[in-house]
This record gives C-alpha cells, sequence and structure tokens, in this order.
C-alpha cells in the first residue's frame, strides 16, 4: 500500500506528464533504429544554494539525469505495465548560486517492435517531474508541465539486427546532425477516473539508488598508434591531456583491472574546428576463434592478447569538435567489459583527448559478510570472485549475464537471492524480484520466467523456483504478512502442473510454447525437430520430462511448510498428498533399479541419465534414504551422465548435504575444481556456462557464497526469521576459519575456529542478537543450546 503521502506525489506526477509533440513511436523505414533520444531541459536561477531539492521523477522507457552538467542518476527501477515506479531525488548538492540547468535525457524504446527485451515500456513515451527549489524569497517550480523545453536528438541511433546485440539494443550509431529545433514538450492530461488505470501505475521506488565507483583501466598494448603506451597511459591513469596530430589513426586495447559494468566518458578538445570518429568494442576477454558466434564460444585465458582476439559489441561515434569546447561522449546506458578496443581517426586538425574515465555502476550490496580461511591457497579469491559477479549482476534487478541481457529470470534469481541474504541482510531488492514476478502471471497461473520483459517468455518450471523465493524470504525474513500475500498465485502455479498430470501420474504435456529447460548440457543441444536447447533428449517426443515431476513433488513439500508456517494450514495436506502420489509414480516409471531416468525407464538408452534427476531424486525424496549416496556417488562419477552445469551446482551440493556427511565432503575438492580453473584463466566472474562459454559473468556460478557460509562455516537458519539456526560446520573440511555470516534483516553470526598441534580445533559461535541455536559437531548428535548468542564448541577429531 502506498502513504497517503506517497499517493499525493502520485497524483502530482500523473499530471505531469509531457512528451514532445508529433512523436511516431517507430523507426522510419529508412533508419535502423530500436529507439529514440529526446533531451528536456530547464534553466533557473537561484538567489542563494538550497539545503535542500526533493525531485519526484519518472520517464518511460529510461532517463539520466544530469544538474549543472553532472550525472546524477539512472532510472526509473525495472517497470512493467502494472507497477511503474518513480525515483525521488535531492539534487541540492549539485546546484549553486546564479544560473543552474538541469537536463534530463530519456531513451524512448519503440513499443511496436520486440526490440531492447529488459527494457519494458507501455504504449506512451513520457516524462514526468514534481518538485520545487526554496532559494531565498523565491520559489522554483520544477515540475515538468511548466517552463521546459525539449528536443530530439536525431544523431543516435540504437540499431536492431546485429550479431552481438541481440537483446539489449544499447549499441550506439551516431552521426552528426543538424538537430531539431527545441519545442516546448505537450502534456498528456490525462487522469484515472471510475477505474480507468493510465498508462503508468506509479508506485515509489522500493529499492535504493545505484552507486558508483572509479574503474581503473590501463592500455595493454597499442596496436597500431604513433604515441607510445606510457603516454596513452598518463592520460588514462593520470588524467594528462593527450594530443592526436590531425589526419592519424589508433588502435590500441585497453584492460580493466577487473570484470565491469560501467559508465564510460571520453572528453575531447580541438584549438580549431575538427572531428574524431571513434569505434568502441567491448569483450569480457580474449578469446580463441568461436564455434558458432556469438552463443558458442571457445574461450582460455582471458588476458592472453597473443594467442587469442576481441569479439563484442561497438559503439561507432563521429564527434564534431568546435573550436575551442569540450565535447563529451558518454554512451546513455552503461557497458559491460574487462578489454576494451578503440580505434580512433583524428580530422583535419588536432584533437586533444582530455580525459577518459569509466564509473562502476550496481545495486548498492553493502557487504557485512567476510571470509578467511588461511589453509586454503584459492577460497578468498573464490569468495571476492563470487562476490564481484553478484555486483556486476545487480542494478535495479537481478540480472543474468550483464554483458548479453541484463534480464531477470526467476530460476537464476531464486539461488542469486539466498547468496544476497547470507552476505548483506538486505532483502529490498528480493522483495521487489518476487512482488514483479507476482505480476506477470499468465492466464494459464504460470509466472513469466523473466519479468519484467519486452517481449513474454515461459520457462516451465521457472514459476516453481518463484514459489521457491518466496519460501526463501520467509524462511530468513519471516515477514508473515508479506509472504501470505502470494498464497493464491502459488496455488495457481501448483494447480497449473497439477492440471498436467497424465496417465501415468507424471507431469507431461507441457504447452508446446513454455521451454522445458533444465540446464546447459553438451548433449542437450537443438536439433531441426526439438529446437529448444537445454532440454533433456529422453522426454522430447513424448513431452514427458521426470525433471519436471521431481521439481513439482520439492516444491509441493516446500510450498506445505509454507503455508504451516503463516498459519495458512489449509492446503498443506493436499500439497503433501500430491507429492507423494507423484513420488510413487516417479519411483515406479521413472527408475531402472539403479538410476533415475530422464523420462520414462521403458524407453532409457544411453542420453537418457543425467546428474539432474539423481540430484532431484534425493531433493524431492523419490530416492529412498539408503540409497541416495549410491545414487549420487555414481552418477557423478559417470562420464556419460549429463552433467550439473554452474546453474545446478546450487541442488548438487543440497542432494550431497541431504545423502550425508561423507557424500558432501568427499565432493568438494572435485566441485570447486570448475572455479579453480577460472581463476587460471585470470577471470574476475564466474562464466555463465563452460558448455558454450557465452558469458563471463552470471551470478548463479556465485554459490560458493552459500556453501562457505552455511555448509563450511556451518550457520543455518532453520525457523521464520532467522529465529532458530542449526550450527553445524564441517569442521573436516578445513584447518582454520575466521567468518560473518548475516541472518535474517539485522543479525550476524560470526564463526572462527582454529587447529591446535594436536589436531584439536577449538570452535566459536557468536551472535549480534541470541536466536535458538542447535549445534552438530562431525559424527556426533544435535545439541539444544536454547535462546543464546554464543556457543563455544571443542572437537577432538573422529
Amino acid at each position: 500500500m502506498v502513504s497517503p503521502d506517497e499517493q499525493e506525489v502520485i497524483c502530482q506526477l500523473n499530471s505531469n506528464w509531457i512528451w514532445v509533440p508529433d512523436w511516431i513511436d517507430n523507426s522510419p523505414p529508412s533508419i535502423n533504429t530500436a529507439g529514440r533520444i529526446v533531451n528536456f531541459t530547464r534553466s533557473f536561477d537561484l538567489h542563494s544554494v538550497p539545503s535542500s531539492a526533493i525531485l519526484h521523477i519518472s520517464a518511460d522507457t529510461r532517463y539520466k539525469i544530469y544538474v549543472n552538467g553532472k550525472r546524477i542518476t539512472v532510472g526509473p527501477s525495472r517497470s512493467n505495465l502494472m507497477i511503474w515506479y518513480y525515483d525521488t531525488l535531492d539534487i541540492a548538492p549539485y546546484l549553486g548560486k546564479g544560473n543552474n540547468e538541469i537536463k534530463i535525457v530519456v531513451l524512448r524504446y519503440f513499443a511496436g517492435n520486440r526490440s531492447a527485451m529488459p527494457f519494458e515500456r507501455t504504449s506512451f513515451p513520457g516524462l514526468t517531474v514534481v518538485g520545487a527549489i526554496d532559494s531565498g524569497a523565491a520559489s522554483v517550480d520544477l515540475c515538468s508541465s511548466k517552463n521546459w523545453t525539449a528536443r530530439v536528438d536525431e544523431s543516435v541511433l540504437f540499431p536492431t539486427g546485429l550479431v552481438d546485440d541481440v537483446f539489449l539494443h544499447i549499441s550506439e550509431r551516431i552521426t552528426p546532425a543538424s538537430g531539431s529545433s527545441p519545442v516546448e514538450p505537450k502534456g498528456y492530461n490525462m487522469k484515472t477516473l471510475n477505474g480507468d488505470l493510465l498508462p503508468w501505475r506509479l508506485r515509489p521506488r522500493p529499492i535504493p539508488m545505484p552507486v558508483e565507483s572509479a574503474v581503473a583501466v590501463d592500455v595493454i598494448r597499442t596496436c597500431s598508434s604513433s604515441i607510445s603506451v606510457a603516454d596513452w597511459n598518463k592520460c588514462f591513469s593520470e588524467t594528462q591531456p593527450l594530443a592526436l596530430a590531425s589526419q592519424s589513426s589508433h588502435i590500441i586495447e585497453l584492460k580493466a583491472d577487473v570484470h565491469s559494468t560501467a559508465f564510460t566518458q571520453w572528453k575531447f578538445k580541438a584549438s580549431k574546428q575538427s572531428q574524431v570518429r571513434l569505434k568502441i568494442t567491448y569483450s569480457e576477454g580474449y578469446e580463441l576463434e568461436p564455434r558458432s558466434y556469438p552463443f558458442f564460444r571457445t574461450k582460455a585465458d582471458r588476458l592472453d592478447s597473443t594467442a587469442g582476439h576481441i569479439l563484442g559489441p561497438y559503439d561507432a561515434v563521429t564527434l564534431d569538435i568546435p573550436e575551442g569546447e569540450i565535447i563529451t561522449y558518454e554512451p546513455f546506458w552503461f557497458r559491460t567489459f574487462r578489454i576494451i578496443r578503440l580505434e580512433v581517426d583524428v580530422g583535419t586538425e588536432t584533437v586533444e583527448l582530455i580525459s577518459f574515465s569509466t564509473t562502476q555502476v550496481n545495486y548498492p550490496l553493502g557487504v557485512k559478510a567476510t571470509w578467511t580461511e588461511p589453509s586454503d591457497t584459492h577460497s578468498e579469491k573464490i569468495w571476492d570472485v563470487s562476490i564481484r559477479t553478484m555486483r556486476n549482476c545487480m542494478f535495479d534487478g537481478y540480472s543474468d549475464c550483464p554483458f548479453y541481457e541484463q534480464l531477470q529470470y526467476s530460476g537464476d534469481t531464486r539461488t542469486v537471492g539466498l547468496f544476497h541474504y547470507l552476505i548483506s541482510s538486505d532483502d529490498r531488492l528480493m522483495r521487489q524480484s518476487i512482488s514483479t514476478f507476482a505480476s506477470s502471471i499468465t492466464v494459464e497461473g504460470l509466472t513469466q520466467s523473466r519479468f519484467p520483459s519486452h517481449v513474454p517468455q515461459i520457462i516451465a518450471g521457472f514459476s516453481l523456483y518463484w514459489i521457491l523465493q518466496v519460501c526463501d524470504h520467509h524462511l530468513f525474513f519471516g515477514d508473515q504478512v508479506y509472504s501470505r500475500s502470494f498464497l493464491p498465485r502459488i496455488d495457481g502455479v501448483l494447480d497449473f502442473f497439477e492440471s498436467h498430470i497424465d496417465e501415468l501420474g507424471l507431469v507431461s504435456g507441457l504447452p508446446y510454447d513454455a521451454w522445458q529447460y533444465v540446464d546447459w548440457v553438451t548433449t542437450w543441444g537443438a536439433t531441426e525437430e526439438h529446437p529448444d536447447k537445454g532440454v533433456p533428449t529422453s522426454g522430447r517426443k513424448s513431452n514427458r520430462h521426470t525433471y519436471f515431476s521431481m521439481l513439482y513433488a520439492y516444491v509441493l513439500k516446500q510450498a506445505a511448510l509454507l503455508v504451516r508456517q503463516v498459519n495458512r494450514p489449509a492446503h498443506a495436506a493436499e500439497y503433501e498428498a500430491r507429492a507423494e502420489t507423484l513420488l510413487i509414480a516417479i519411483r515406479k516409471h521413472c527408475y531402472d533399479g539403479q538410476f533415475f531416468t530422464d523420462s520414462i525407464a521403458d524407453i532409457a538408452d544411453d542420453l537418457a541419465y543425467s546428474q539432474h534427476c539423481q540430484v532431484f531424486a534425493v531433493l524431492s525424496g523419490a530416492a529412498e534414504k539408503a540409497g541416495q549416496a549410491r545414487l549420487l556417488t555414481e552418477a557423478f562419477a559417470k562420464p556419460h551422465f549429463s552433467k550439473c552445469s554452474y546453474m545446478m551446482k546450487f541442488y548438487a551440493f543440497r542432494a550431497f548435504a541431504i545423502a550425508g556427511d561423507d557424500v558432501y565432503e568427499s565432493a568438494w575438492e572435485q566441485m570447486w575444481d570448475p572455479y579453480r580453473k577460472m581463476l587460471a584463466n585470470n577471470l574476475t566472474t564466474w562464466e555463465e556456462d563452460d558448455v558454450r562459454q557465452r558469458s563471463d559473468c552470471h551470478a548463479w556460478g556465485s554459490v560458493p557464497i552459500y556453501e562457505y557460509c552455511t555448509e563450511l562455516a556451518g550457520v543455518r537458519p532453520v525457523a521464520p526469521g532467522s529465529t532458530k539456526v542449526l550450527f553445524k560446520p564441517r569442521l573436516k573440511l578445513s584447518e582454520a576459519v575466521d567468518a560473518k555470516v548475516c541472518l535474517g534483516r539485522d543479525n550476524i553470526a560470526s564463526v572462527f575456529w582454529t587447529t591446535d598441534g594436536s589436531g584439536t580445533k577449538r570452535v566459536e559461535l557468536s551472535l549480534e542478537w541470541a536466536v535458538e541455536v542447535v549445534s552438530r559437531l562431525p559424527g556426533g548428535d544435535e545439541v539444544e543450546h536454547g535462546i543464546v548468542d554464543r556457543v563455544s564448541l571443542v572437537y577432538a577429531g573422529s
């Protein structure tokens, strides 16, 4: 619910929506662009510097606001057709006495095409601003319906159809244009009446504004330039202007210290009128010849500029440099890169490169957790890379790979949200995610798999992962009112799967336009008959995949637990009965006596076996307790079983933990081999998968955070709101650990142990707030400690 004050702001914003007159919301036949830039400007004088100047602002599609030439922020937070967010900013720190200028750059992606998928938009372009500045005796009204000017920037295009910009359409092509004349914006003058909704159902931004930090960039090499690497680096690192001679050309390659999501900004100046042409290519690292560009790549050492080459999207920019003026080029949207290739052609007069800056931008992660493990040479770096990967995949939502898509998928978000809880105690981004997916419900009762998205998509199992998001949030934060609000939609998702139970008692016959994706697996590629990738081959013809029956059974059990926890137990027994019926059918039809098959066992061939189905057999309870250890150990040792990629490692670890401490701990070293390999290959974020190697940054790979916190350090909430904790450190896996783990909204657990000369480990758990604690040492029984803020244990070995 919005407060009365917020509703008043919303009403004012609704009455101030504006846009340029005579706008045509599509690309003319002669021009290829996904959208257009419109610049809105407001100039005013102040007699004194105000102590505060609050602006409320929103736009369709996205805006960047500059005050007196300084970029303040970009917004609004990712929105959808039923929830459109507005931002509240205090611009006072950027104002001065005398003349001031506010410039709002709005990028409008056209509604009538399927481009720019992450940037949802309504059928109406728009900007709305509400605010006033009190400066001495005068007050300046900044509402967008008064005294603003607007100008369409016809020099910037966002082309579609580019092979390396399939999802985002943020790559820019800029050529000088005479430009349209400034015009007075036109107000929409729309009102809510008799329940008619405006195009934008405004709500205050529920998450904090993004934060910025500097990114260090230096020159790797000059491929073609008369200027030395040392002089280039003086310009980039010391901000010393660099003279680029007339008619000269330069090609250089730059490296960021780490994989970055950053605004880039170039500044040029000329003593006489000139021009500069730029081609700026962004890459996540050097790579070998791709198997099929851009989706199937071959990558090794990401910093090997000798064997590798640069592939990626680029901006092509031509800038006129008037005499004596400083011209700035900053792409509208942030860029993702580790390597940048810069190609420069200078016009008829010398041009000075004044500066190049890169500014990391991301959600304020607010990391409170820490990790130190002296006995493992890799674990601390793995921890740091895991956090950086998360940071680069968090802007105004949980994004998949920022280099390619920046889309929020519920299957990915479920695990990344858990990692986020453990390192920061912050649930604001996940609350936005959960609520956003809830608003995406389709007529069948499923949530959309990625949302907001201008191109709708359904991945069959991802609605079930959304339910797990709600369950996880309740476990960590215990917000009963919030959790209850989703129960009807949870029931609808479960009913969808129940309606697809076939005569064998299994889930089958899912809609043809629902992608039955499970994981990125080499043998689960596309075929002419079955073009969807990541789908187990065994069940394609019958449209019956064991995984979906197992996932459905697993989630039914979690949903039953949730409804009991929030005091709505009426459906719990039904959910559990459904799950048990499913498990009986799975054991009967999808088990060959040794392993669970990807579809029914009667049609199983060599390609019908996967680690995934053994993992979910354990998670769902289809595998009997006595056979779980054998099932997993053998499945992960057999080379012909389809392998779990990084996305599924989290679930594999959960299955190992259920199957027994010996299973989990024997798998520990081997499961981190791919991470050590990535470190050796100079990655500073975790790659999306090792099957396609498309992207070098995807936060589902940050599973080490969960394993280090909840399994190795051994701190895990087991009651809603983190009011009860299981402390089960895996002392056999490490000689010493010093860690902090976040629990719920305001509690932090500190875990410390060392090993003395006799092999005895002394273990300390301390909590900022006392909660109920149950401990268990290796090989021992659970011990109830009651409500405490400290537990001391001694472990002398097995």
